[in-house]
């Protein structure tokens, strides 16, 4: 019997979220950068994205990233992103 292995959906997304994740330390922003991709008020209108990046698929997309500084530890904040047509 051979077995089916589902498409695991969150591999893309767990990818993704690297990439930003190593885009905000290389940019200094953060030494602890940490998922908050269940935040959606953070993408809602007045908030404006920290900055921009071309996707690294060499694709017409760009990535928003936003962020928001967290209690705790000093250079720890929450990221969220979104992806948009040039």
């Amino acid at each position: 019997m051979k077995t089916f292995t589902r498409f695991k959906e969150s591999k893309l997304d767990d990818k993704l979220d690297k990439i930003v994740s190593n885009e905000i330390k290389k940019r200094k922003l953060a030494k602890f950068p940490v998922n908050a991709t269940d935040d959606i008020k953070m993408r809602m209108k007045p908030n404006k994205p920290a900055f921009k990046f071309p996707s690294p698929t060499g694709g017409e997309m760009m990535i928003h990233v936003y962020l928001k500084p967290m209690k705790g530890k000093k250079g720890m904040m929450a990221f969220n992103y979104q992806l948009e047509d040039k």
